[in-house]
């Protein structure tokens, strides 16, 4: 009789357990297709058995019915964690594509004309007056025409510039986005750790999680880790986004108001790396960047190029950038040196600067693009600037390698310089520093053909900076006659910096800054580890005067304009002969159709990093050729990382996802295992029925 009635306990598990298992399919086929759901499965295992010796005394073992252990995910961790780092790569390579589709359309067609068309008619209208240099029609023309160029110059700039701009709508929303996700899949864990304390399993709440952790990996590469009490950490760029308690948030700040140690000061300090960018950059809430790398280098191996995030800081770049992001120059050739040490420094000079447009700007296709179109623009305003009012060294030679050539005053005597702002005291044309100073040649520049013979006026002017310092003084040409000295305000193609570092127990502050356009570095004072000269006064008032004027002394379409001089009068537009020429008073048709011919000179390379050259006229076909070619880069890309997340995304569900003809089955099945289960007590209830009925008689 007793064991009769323990077999009722036995047909009561077999009722529980199938139930349990009809209950997880029907809640599998109910979430067949909801997004990020994971198939369940009910384990089962024997309950205890009893020890009973049986009719010849053999040992006999009597099952008890079944238990069930857990209902468990059906998920493999390894092709998680793969499915999320392909994942990240897919958003890195398709935000970064996106982009270049964004800069197709900017360069290619702009209100629908193209940018070569400004530059085609600026030729045409040099043609023009080159033919008739005397033809004030002509010289209208080319001012509406330069002005033209200008204005279609800045628009692009300016689209270019827009973009890069709203591309820090975007950094924000993923910023925030993050700090969504990492807040919600803190509140899961909270759920999970409450719900799991009593023995059951929050699979609903895990499949939750784990979507949100597939939504993160779009945005940035991190690793998880899953504790005791079912609750998860998630580490990124070195540091906890969120760990068993406590969530680390993300902000952002404008990169400009930072420098790289995190140390606030004002936005126009040259000190900083982007000086005056208001672009923004990831930080933590608690202070530091968010990313390690201040670079835009990326690469597979280092897992720097995972996250959308990552996408958007590297195509964006660190600021709107001009030709003056690009100062590599030409590979030294070891022939142009007397020695081999010189040669190898000049090597490791280019290569410093390689390295450093390699970080800081290639990686990005905007600032890439900002560089190429800036120095397109640089390229032909300098151009047709130099060929008109040309420039030379103040020396015997009119080289750098020349001596110094002598101040007069106005009736011929010899003259010093003393007190002078710019130049040094004695009787030479060099700075205070004793740098060696270009100035106009005013001996072979041409004239203006208004009433004042008007000389120097270029056509396109920097806003806010003349073309030259005038003094009072003269030089003597070749010809014996005296010529006025202008000097050249010189382009400053990198800003004025200063670093202090600890050397030992003492602080060393090192200015960089140009002379004769190299980057040259002085310390404050003497006895530092670089073996660095300290800065005289006079290289100390040259550091200053670039701080000041570093920005507007570039002749970048940010800067530009139409000389106003030229534009309110286009008869001083230079086309007659120096006065103390032999051909005083004829124009120069020579002069204009010289830069016709210039346009047709090598510009150089798009990038550092390519080889082939182009002139002016084909340098924008170009642009839009290189940007084609890295478009179709990135579409192959992400056309083959499409296939390794398909792939592997394919695999995961082959584990994880529901098939309804599967889960149908097993509902069949359960539901037999049911109906045995129910016969089973059915019949045992029978035989205690039939028993008791005959003992009661």
């Amino acid at each position: 009789m007793a064991n009769l009635m323990t077999s009722f306990y036995t047909g009561v598990s077999g009722l529980h357990s199938a139930q349990a298992s009809l209950n997880t399919t029907s809640h599998n086929l109910a979430n067949a297709q909801t997004k990020g759901y994971v198939r369940q499965q009910v384990l089962l295992s024997d309950s205890f058995y009893v020890k009973s010796i049986g009719p010849s005394d053999n040992a006999m073992m009597t099952g008890k019915g079944t238990v069930i252990q857990q209902t468990r995910q059906i998920r493999n961790e390894f092709l998680d964690y793969q499915y999320r780092l392909q994942n990240g790569r897919l958003g890195f390579y398709e935000k970064n594509q996106e982009t270049v589709l964004e800069i197709q359309d900017m360069v290619g067609e702009m209100n629908g004309e193209q940018f070569q068309t400004a530059i085609t008619d600026l030729k045409e209208a040099l043609s023009s007056l080159a033919a008739d240099p005397s033809n004030i029609v002509y010289k209208d023309q080319l001012v509406s025409i330069a002005s033209q160029f200008v204005e279609r110059a800045k628009v692009l700039q300016d689209e270019l510039n827009n973009y890069q701009t709203s591309l820090d709508t975007e950094i924000q929303q993923e910023v925030d986005e993050i700090n969504d996700i990492v807040y919600k899949i803190k509140d899961l864990n909270k759920k999970i750790q409450k719900y799991e304390a009593t023995g059951e399993s929050a699979n609903d709440y895990r499949d939750q999680r784990n979507k949100l952790l597939d939504d993160l990996s779009k945005i940035i590469d991190f690793e998880t880790n899953e504790e005791r009490d079912g609750t998860i950490t998630i580490y990124a760029q070195g540091q906890f986004l969120l760990d068993t308690t406590n969530q680390y948030r993300l902000e952002t700040v404008s990169i400009g108001k930072y420098d790289r140690t995190g140390q606030e000061f004002p936005v126009d300090d040259p000190d900083n790396r982007n000086p005056g960018s208001m672009l923004l950059k990831v930080k933590w809430e608690s202070g530091g960047d968010f990313f390690v790398n201040d670079t835009l280098e990326y690469n597979s191996t280092k897992r720097t190029d995972i996250g959308t995030l990552k996408a958007l800081m590297v195509a964006r770049g660190g600021h709107a950038a001009t030709y003056a992001d690009n100062q590599v120059g030409a590979k030294p050739e070891v022939g142009d040196f007397a020695s081999v040490a010189d040669f190898q420094l000049a090597m490791k000079e280019y290569d410093d600067r390689l390295e450093e447009y390699n970080k800081y700007v290639d990686p990005s296709v905007i600032m890439t693009v900002q560089v190429q179109i800036d120095n397109l623009v640089h390229g032909i305003v300098t151009m047709v600037n130099d060929t008109l009012n040309p420039l030379m060294y103040a020396t015997d030679d009119s080289e750098l390698s020349g001596s110094a050539l002598t101040l007069y005053d106005k009736d011929g005597n010899t003259v010093s310089a003393t007190g002078h702002s710019v130049l040094q005291d004695g009787n030479a044309i060099v700075d205070k520093a004793g740098n060696k100073l270009r100035i106009f040649d005013y001996e072979h520049a041409f004239i203006g053909d208004d009433k004042n013979d008007t000389a120097g006026e270029e056509i396109f002017q920097r806003r806010g900076m003349e073309r030259y310092t005038k003094t009072d003084y003269y030089y003597k040409g070749s010809d014996g006659n005296y010529y006025p000295v202008w000097i050249y305000n010189e382009e400053i193609t990198a800003p004025p910096t200063k670093d202090t570092v600890t050397e030992g127990s003492t602080d060393f502050t090192y200015y960089t800054f140009q002379v004769n356009g190299k980057t040259v570095t002085r310390s404050d004072k003497a006895g530092n580890a670089k073996g660095v000269p300290v800065m005289s006064t006079a290289e100390q008032t040259i550091w200053d005067y670039q701080k000041e004027n570093w920005r507007k002394s570039l002749y970048s379409t940010a800067q530009l304009q139409v000389n106003p001089a030229i534009s309110q009068d286009p008869s001083k537009i230079p086309t007659k002969y120096n006065l103390n020429s032999p051909q005083r008073g004829g124009y120069s048709n020579e002069a204009i159709l010289q830069v016709v011919k210039n346009f047709d000179n090598t510009l150089g390379t798009l990038d550092p990093n390519s080889q082939t050259e182009y002139d002016v006229t084909h340098y924008y076909s170009g642009i839009i050729g290189n940007i084609a070619v890295v478009g179709n880069v990135w579409n192959g890309i992400v056309e083959n990382q499409n296939l390794t997340v398909h792939s592997v995304d394919n695999e995961r569900q082959d584990v994880m996802g529901v098939s309804s003809d599967e889960e149908l089955s097993d509902l069949i099945k359960f539901q037999r295992c049911y109906d045995a289960s129910s016969r089973y007590i059915t019949v045992v209830d029978e035989m205690l029925e039939h028993l008791i009925e005959r003992l009661g008689a």
